[in-house]
């Protein structure tokens, strides 16, 4: 008994110290090379992860495995990795639950490096969606382009049947992360805290938060905005406190980040809809046998499915919620999205440089043969 609560006090010790460690290479340490500060902090949170691992309170037996992803407790993300850990846990007769961390609580609130730990072991799984993941396989960003599909149900049932669609879900292979199933991130609106916006000419001049994904930059420089990448987590406080102007983004992310509360203006500019994906750390899946990978793989699509099923339950209703709260919803005309459109165009040229316009045609002509 000495021996047990001896290791499992030394296990909370990682866990704290992984913590303060993270938390102070993020705040800046002085005289610190910017390269070191973010292997350190990599390394801080994979061994924060290691001890939250350790530290869970399962039967004996059981194996927990970490799950993660960018967005708070309440979107449809949580939900369908909780499902998930449900259906392990059911198939698997108890030998495999799953541990869920919001808002990249394992990572020190940084997308980047809750994808690098999955990658490492530091996570075995994640949800997470095609723009954050360019940094790590430029062809994410071939799901950016703007306007590309025409609605949620179209850009799902394309990539579920499309070679391009299929490569997706190897593209993190070389990181040591696997793709199993597909999800989603909604359709992206604008939203900001300053007027509305009808037209190109209103975005002008506003500072707006995007993803760190260069095919969003490109798109919105070209409305005349000025982008300005930034961690899902900062989001809030940096438009609260005037260092951005809004934000684009999905209606459950507007929602459960509470962003309709700086945000008084919503504009339905629909410029993209966003794939997701159900990740596993892929030495965690060649671990496996037959059969329980099987069981993992099947158990992650119905979660996906599950997910897709929420995203599309939640945008009305969402929206009523954000009028009463008391924002405007700026609904555009087939004229004014038309607008928006056409100013991009150049984006699809300047991708087709840039990703090879093998991949840029391929998914057009997919969709034009939709």
């Amino acid at each position: 008994m000495k021996n047990f609560k001896m290791k499992k006090f030394k296990k909370w010790t990682a866990l704290l110290a992984a913590t303060v460690m993270a938390a102070g290479v993020l705040a800046g340490c002085g005289g610190t090379k910017a390269s070191d500060s973010a292997g350190n902090a990599a390394k801080a949170d994979t061994e924060a992860g290691a001890a939250s691992r350790e530290a869970s309170q399962v039967p004996e037996g059981t194996t927990v495995l970490l799950a993660s992803h960018v967005f708070n407790d309440s979107h449809p993300w949580q939900q369908c990795l909780e499902k998930l850990g449900e259906l392990l846990y059911e198939r698997t007769d108890g030998r495999y639950t799953v541990e869920v961390h919001p808002a990249a609580g394992l990572s020190g609130g940084s997308s980047r490096t809750l994808i690098e730990m999955v990658g490492n072991g530091g996570l075995d799984i994640m949800v997470h969606a095609s723009l954050s993941l360019e940094g790590f396989n430029p062809n994410y960003g071939v799901f950016a382009l703007p306007f590309l599909f025409e609605d949620r149900e179209q850009g799902l049932d394309i990539l579920n049947h499309s070679e391009v669609g299929a490569q997706a879900m190897t593209w993190l292979e070389s990181n040591g992360i696997t793709g199993v199933a597909l999800c989603e991130n909604g359709t992206r609106y604008l939203a900001n805290a300053v007027r509305q916006v009808r037209t190109p000419k209103d975005l002008a001049g506003l500072k707006i938060r995007v993803p760190e994904s260069e095919v969003l930059l490109s798109e919105f420089k070209a409305w005349g905005a000025d982008p300005t990448p930034m961690n899902m987590t900062e989001v809030y406080t940096a438009i609260q406190q005037g260092t951005v102007d809004g934000n684009e983004n999905n209606i459950p992310a507007i929602d459960s980040n509470k962003l309709y509360e700086v945000c008084p203006y919503i504009t339905t500019t629909a410029h993209c809809w966003e794939p997701a994906w159900i990740f596993f750390n892929s030495e965690l899946l060649d671990s496996l046998s037959e059969e329980d990978r099987e069981i993992f793989i099947q158990a992650a699509k119905e979660a996906a499915e599950y997910e897709v099923q929420l995203e599309g339950e939640s945008e009305e209703e969402k929206m009523k919620t954000f009028v009463e709260y008391g924002c405007e919803i700026i609904e555009l005309t087939p004229e004014e999205r038309a607008a928006f459109k056409a100013q991009v165009q150049p984006v699809y040229d300047e991708y087709r440089g840039k990703l090879g316009s093998e991949l840029v045609d391929s998914i057009v002509k997919a969709v034009e043969n939709y």
